[in-house]
């Protein structure tokens, strides 16, 4: 419901905007531009926050044993840098249809998360070599997450505006978006147990990098406020707001990142298999500021 009533508001006020307002003056060859090229730098805010949870069993090689892990890792994105490119054309004395891609990137951190894991298994200790029932626990926080988050949005709008005088207008815009999404982080936690001399058992945690991508189809809305720099030349800035709807995406093993602080090593796709890796919760809606140029033509 709340959807529909940012772009039924966004729809009125396109109206509200074509219904007044004056034209840019024109050039000196008479009619005004029909085109406009965008381009410049943006603040990107994304939306992503959530908590990713491993569960998987560690495995103990050679050893009968029963084990479970489970880890979460918090992860959120901050504020970073962006780029937006646009180009319109005029349908009419105060409507434009335009063509945007906006690419953004941010930094992906959280707090410590927590890794939990239990065994049972059995040994058989010298010098007489009867079985032995051995439990292990181990609970603690991890260091906190790491990574990189990026965005690309393209959308399709509609633009109206108004005149404010000769040389300044108001403007909103409102159209589908596809939004393109792609993130990195790490560290997961994958324990192996080994079996050495004397029954006596050890184990190594290798730390994994991991990724995933996600596409859906959203909405884009914003407003400007433009001022003319010369007859062909204008500044604007442009706040906007992509809305996509969550979904889970796929995560993929990257590389082991204590690859030298491991005494064992281990294939990346043994442990991809062994951590069986769940999806993570995507929110790929977020916010955009703007400072561009406009050149008209």
């Amino acid at each position: 419901m709340a959807n529909k009533t940012v772009v039924a508001s966004g729809l009125l006020a396109l109206l509200v905007a074509a219904a007044s307002g004056d034209e840019p003056a024109a050039t000196a060859g008479g009619a005004p531009p029909s085109w406009r090229l965008i381009v410049g730098p943006s603040l990107f805010l994304p939306a992503f926050g959530t908590t990713y949870a491993s569960t998987y069993s560690p495995p103990f090689e050679y050893v009968t044993h029963t084990s479970a892990a489970t880890q979460t890792m918090p992860l959120d994105a901050s504020a970073g840098p962006g780029v937006l490119l646009g180009v319109e054309r005029a349908l009419g004395r105060h409507i434009r249809l335009q063509l945007s891609a906006h690419y953004g990137e941010a930094s992906v951190s959280g707090g410590p998360g927590e890794y939990d894991l239990s065994m049972r298994y059995t040994s058989r200790p010298p010098p007489a070599y009867e079985p032995v029932e051995v439990s292990l626990k181990r609970s603690g926080a991890q260091p906190a997450a790491d990574g990189r988050f990026k965005t690309l949005a393209l959308a399709l709008d509609l633009v109206a505006w108004t005149g404010l005088g000769a040389h300044a207008r108001l403007g909103v815009s409102a159209g589908p978006a596809w939004l393109w999404t792609k993130g990195r982080a790490e560290s997961l936690v994958y324990t192996a147990h080994f079996m050495g001399g004397h029954s006596t058992s050890f184990s190594e945690d290798y730390l994994v990098s991991f990724e995933f991508t996600s596409g859906t189809l959203g909405l884009d809305a914003g407003g400007f406020a433009e001022v003319d720099l010369s007859r062909r030349v204008g500044l604007r800035l442009d706040l906007g707001y992509c809305w996509g709807p969550e979904r889970d995406a796929d995560v993929t093993l990257h590389e082991v990142v204590n690859a030298d602080d491991v005494i064992r090593a281990t294939d990346l796709a043994d442990i991809e298999r062994g951590l069986a890796p769940a999806p993570v919760r995507v929110d790929p809606s977020s916010f955009r500021a703007a400072l561009a140029l406009t050149l008209r033509f």
